[in-house]
């Protein structure tokens, strides 16, 4: 098993001034409500749900898991997120200024 630490604002000030790329964060989670209670993953594609196969650490066997939310979920999350920040002046990201002649068709 992994070794776990805290992960605080400094630990983070320290990884933002160094070459940390990413963080990753391990997390056990009980359904709003309560441990046992039903949860609703979302569906995808005619009311499909999105799974995926995941390898339990304990015991090192395959199993099949329904995703409660997916890194494009999450990225497109984060994007609104920084989007706003951007725009409220607390955050600055860079940006492209290229314009795009609207003649030019991609062939």
């Amino acid at each position: 098993m992994e070794k776990r630490m805290t992960l605080d604002l400094k630990t983070l000030r320290d990884a933002g001034a160094g070459t940390a790329a990413a963080f990753r964060c391990a997390t056990d989670h009980q359904p709003a409500g309560g441990p046992g209670d039903e949860v609703f993953p979302p569906t995808q594609e005619v009311s499909k749900y999105a799974t995926e196969e995941r390898i339990d650490p304990e015991t090192g066997e395959v199993k099949p898991c329904v995703l409660l939310d997916s890194v494009q979920s999450q990225a497109n999350r984060m994007e609104l997120a920084l989007l706003e920040a951007h725009r409220a002046g607390k955050v600055t990201l860079p940006q492209s200024n290229s314009v795009r002649n609207p003649d030019q068709r991609p062939r």
